[in-house]
């Protein structure tokens, strides 16, 4: 029997295009713009709605770090909306390989100077720090008991902590810290149902003082010759793939489908992506290669992402997503082909 362990060379594309963030830092930290006073109240919910509101809309620029059982990683954001309400961010890789995304929205240019290569894409799933809350506030409380903690400083500003605490087994604790006078995330944590921390986003540097120029936000590379671009229509197009999840674990609801490239691949994936707000799961699919029939799921050894495999009609079903690996095996016992 063959074995269904992933192989980094294998789903190397499927994890990248889960998670693009990533980073962390050394223990200095500096801040520009004083914090608001502890005083500030609101209800869970009220936090968790100026929590999304506030990383979409406020201008900021800082160094933030990401943790997960692989190690740490550093990486810079600068982030503005401009006159004409466009959404503009630079995330730079201050570790490993260099790596610059441009973001437009929901429209990212990905360089890799090594490599000379540019990916165009669009950014439909993972955790993209500090913009954890993508859906409705109030459905998000449907799956969540929210509940207030401390206050605490981090980057040199007063935070208040929001616990997310799931109502069922097919999603994971969230902590998120937000700072007492914006509302933004400042640190973030991820929790198994052993309280165990698979991942944590935090700020060590942090400028809210609307100093942010849009001319910081250009990428240093796009201007230089040489490179090789993946446009957009060819690494993502938003259609109808012909497949769906028949039974969805309670909250989730179907985000985003497309046929998409992905490393590696020799031809288009379909890829669905569910979220409940806060949690995101992609579905690929593809035709099987050869007779290889691969089912089974996991959690990934470096990362908080789990997956489940299993072949449907002549196709491989991956799910992942930074969920327990009960959700990710309901969803994909429950993939299979529309009725045409």
């Amino acid at each position: 029997m063959k074995s269904w362990l992933i192989s980094k060379s294998l789903f190397g594309g499927l994890i990248a295009s889960l998670s693009i963030f990533a980073g962390l830092a050394d223990a200095q930290t500096g801040v520009k713009n004083a914090s608001a006073s502890p005083s500030v109240s609101f209800e869970g919910s009220e936090w968790l709605d100026r929590m999304a509101k506030s990383a979409r809309e406020l201008p900021y620029t800082g160094v933030f770090i990401q943790q997960t059982a692989d190690g740490v990683n550093t990486s810079r954001i600068t982030h503005i909306v401009d006159r004409q309400g466009v959404e503009l961010e630079k995330l730079e890789m201050l570790d490993g390989p260099r790596t610059e995304i441009i973001r437009r929205n929901e429209e990212m240019f990905c360089y890799h100077p090594d490599a000379k290569t540019v990916r165009v894409d669009r950014r439909v799933s993972g955790r993209f720090f500090p913009s954890l809350i993508s859906g409705n506030v109030q459905a998000i409380t449907e799956n969540y008991r929210v509940k207030l903690g401390n206050i605490e400083r981090v980057a040199g500003f007063d935070c208040q902590w929001v616990i997310l605490e799931p109502k069922d087994a097919m999603r994971y604790m969230q902590k998120l810290c937000a700072e007492l006078g914006t509302g933004l995330v400042l640190r973030a944590r991820l929790f198994n149902d052993r309280n165990q921390m698979l991942e944590q986003f935090m700020f060590t540097q942090l400028d809210l003082s609307r100093n942010v120029a849009k001319q910081s936000l250009k990428s240093r590379f796009e201007q230089l010759p040489g490179w090789q671009t993946t446009d957009l229509p060819k690494a993502a197009k938003t259609t109808d793939t012909g497949w769906r999840v028949a039974n969805l674990p309670a909250g989730f609801k179907k985000v985003a489908e497309m046929v998409r490239t992905l490393a590696g691949r020799s031809g288009p994936v379909s890829q669905l992506v569910y979220s409940d707000g806060l949690s995101h799961v992609s579905v690929f699919v593809e035709p099987m290669q050869g007779d290889a029939q691969t089912s089974g799921a996991r959690m990934t050894d470096d990362s908080p992402i789990a997956f489940a495999m299993r072949p449907v009609a002549a196709h491989q079903v991956t799910v992942m997503g930074e969920v327990p690996v009960a959700a990710v095996q309901a969803i994909a016992d429950s993939v299979m082909q529309k009725n045409r």
